[in-house]
C-alpha cells in the first residue's frame, strides 16, 4: 500500500473526510520525489540527549528583580559561523537582534540565550547548550549529521506578557555541533498574530509545551520597536468561486470564503495569515502572491492551527518582498497539480523541460556522498520545493543499495532551492554510473484567476 492509501485509509478510519482535492494533489507531490527516500524525522524525543533530571534551574548572568529590557540592535550572531539554510540572512540579523548573553545550568547542562530576534511574524532565538559529557546525537549514525544535531536540540515554547505565545506550533530550527561538548542552534516561531513593541517574554523548553515541566526557563523583556514592521490586519472575507475538471473527466466546484487576517513584511521575514472555517479539516490554499511591480513572491508554508469551532489559520512565509513593496496582491488560481519529469546529461544544465513557469535546475555538484542542486524559481509556482534524482546513461534512475535521504531549503534572500540527495554507503560502480539528473517540473496549467484577486496596501 502505497503512502497517500495508507494516509486515506486511516483518515477514513478516524472519521475525518478527505478533500475534494485531496487525490489531484498529493499524487503531484508524491511525484516530485525521488526514489527511493527515507522519510524525515521530524519528532524529537521528550527530553534531551543528555539526562536533564529535576534539579532546579539557576540563571546566570540575568540580575535580580525585572530583567533589562532587550532592543533590537546591531549584534554580532556566532551562529552564522557555518553554512547555514539562513546564511543569506546574516547581515539583516545582525543588524536587528539583541545580545542576550543569558544561561541556565541543570545537571551539567548550560544552555545560553546568545541572541535574540522578533519582528511581527517571527522570535528567533539563537542559542548554545554545552554539556560536561558528550552529547548524544538522536539517530543513526547513518543519518546525516546536520539532521541529528536538529532532532537533538532543544524545542523552545514561550508566553508573552503572561499568556502563551499565539504560534501556528510549527518548529524551524537549525543546530550543529561545534564539538563533542557544543551544540549551537536556530530555533523560529512562526507568529499567528503581531507581537506589541514592547512585551515581557519567558522562554522555556522541553518536550512539550507544558511550562511546569520545562528544563530551562529564561524570563525577558524585549523591545523590538526599531525592527520596521509593516503590517496590516485587513480581516477581509474573500469569496472564491471556480469550476475545474479533474484528470478522471469530472467536474468539480469551489466555493470557499478565506479570511485575510494579516499581511506583514519587515527586514527580517514577511508573511501572510489566512483563516477559514473549513468542516474538512483542509483549508482552501490555492493562490500565488505578487507585488506591486508584478513579481511573483515564492511562499512557504510556516504551519497551521485551529482557533476553535473548526476556524483554522494558515501563516504563510514569503519571499521578495522589502522596505519599497507598497502592495501584495493575492491571485486564486486553478490547477490540475500535475507535474512531468524533466531529464538531462550532467553538461546540459541549465534544464526547464520548456515550462514557461516553475523549476530550472541551475547547478549540480555530485559528490562521493551526496549531491547537491540548485533551482530557481520562474514565474508563478504553487510550491516552492525541489528534489531530484541521478540517472544513468540511458535517464534510469541509478539504483543505490544503501538507503539515500534527501532535504532542500528555499534561500530568503533569493528564492533559489538548493535540494540535497544523500547516499552515504554509495559504490564505485553505483557513481561511476552517474550520467545525468531528473526532476519533476509542473505543468504549465496554471490559470490565475485575476477577476477574482485582491490586493492589500502596505501604507
Amino acid at each position: 500500500m502505497k503512502f497517500d492509501d495508507r494516509i486515506k485509509a486511516r483518515a477514513a478510519r478516524e472519521g475525518s473526510p478527505v478533500p475534494a482535492d485531496f487525490d489531484r494533489r498529493m499524487d503531484a507531490l508524491l511525484d516530485t520525489l525521488p526514489e527511493p527516500v527515507q522519510p524525515v524525522k521530524t519528532r524529537r524525543p521528550f527530553r534531551l540527549a543528555v539526562s536533564l533530571g529535576i534539579a532546579a534551574v539557576l540563571v546566570v548572568g540575568a540580575a535580580a528583580g525585572a530583567p533589562a529590557m532587550l532592543r533590537m540592535a546591531k549584534n554580532h550572531v556566532d551562529f552564522f559561523g557555518v553554512s547555514t539554510e539562513y546564511a543569506s540572512q546574516a547581515d539583516t540579523f545582525e543588524q536587528y537582534n539583541a545580545a542576550v548573553g543569558v544561561s541556565a545550568e541543570r545537571n551539567g547542562q548550560t544552555l545560553t540565550i546568545d541572541n535574540l530576534a522578533a519582528d511581527d511574524n517571527y522570535l528567533s532565538v539563537f542559542f548554545t547548550l554545552t554539556s560536561d559529557a558528550p552529547i548524544e546525537l538522536v539517530g543513526d549514525a547513518k543519518d546525516p549529521a546536520h539532521w541529528r544535531a536538529q532532532w537533538t536540540a532543544p524545542t523552545f515554547w514561550a508566553e508573552v506578557n503572561g499568556k502563551p505565545l499565539d504560534t501556528t506550533g510549527s518548529i524551524e530550527n537549525e543546530a550543529f555541533l561545534v564539538d563533542a561538548h557544543t551544540l549551537r542552534g536556530l530555533h523560529r516561531l512562526p507568529l499567528r498574530t503581531a507581537l506589541p513593541d514592547q512585551f515581557d517574554l519567558l522562554l522555556y523548553t522541553g518536550g512539550t509545551n507544558s511550562k511546569r515541566d520545562a528544563d530551562f526557563r529564561f524570563p525577558l523583556s524585549v523591545d523590538k520597536s526599531t525592527v520596521s514592521s509593516r503590517t496590516v490586519e485587513p480581516g477581509l472575507d474573500w469569496p472564491i468561486h471556480y469550476e475545474g475538471t479533474d484528470e478522471l473527466g469530472e467536474r468539480f466546484t469551489v466555493d470557499r470564503t478565506p479570511r485575510i487576517e494579516r499581511v506583514s513584511v519587515s527586514p527580517l521575514s514577511s508573511a501572510i495569515t489566512l483563516s477559514e472555517q473549513a468542516p474538512d479539516g483542509a483549508p482552501w490554499d490555492s493562490f500565488v502572491l505578487r507585488d506591486d511591480k508584478g513579481n511573483f513572491l515564492p511562499r512557504l508554508p510556516a504551519g497551521m492551527s485551529s482557533s476553535g469551532f473548526r476556524r483554522f489559520s494558515n501563516v504563510f512565509e514569503f519571499i521578495g518582498a522589502d522596505e519599497t513593496t507598497k502592495s501584495i496582491t493575492v491571485i486564486p488560481f486553478i490547477s490540475d497539480y500535475k507535474a512531468h519529469e524533466v531529464k538531462g546529461a550532467l553538461d546540459d544544465l541549465p534544464l526547464t523541460g520548456g515550462s514557461a513557469n516553475g523549476l530550472t535546475l541551475e547547478t549540480l555538484t555530485v559528490g562521493k556522498e551526496q549531491a547537491t542542486a540548485t533551482f530557481s524559481l520562474r514565474g508563478a509556482v504553487w510550491s516552492a520545493q525541489a528534489q531530484f534524482t541521478l540517472t544513468d546513461r540511458n535517464g534510469e534512475p541509478v539504483e543505490f543499495s544503501s538507503a539515500t535521504y534527501a532535504d532542500s531549503y528555499v534561500d530568503r534572500e533569493t528564492g533559489v532551492v538548493t535540494a540535497t540527495l544523500y547516499y552515504p554507503g554509495a559504490t564505485e560502480a553505483e557513481l561511476a554510473s552517474i550520467a545525468g539528473v531528473s526532476f519533476w517540473q509542473t505543468n504549465d496549467d496554471m490559470v490565475l484567476l485575476e477577476d477574482q484577486a485582491v490586493t492589500i496596501a502596505l501604507d
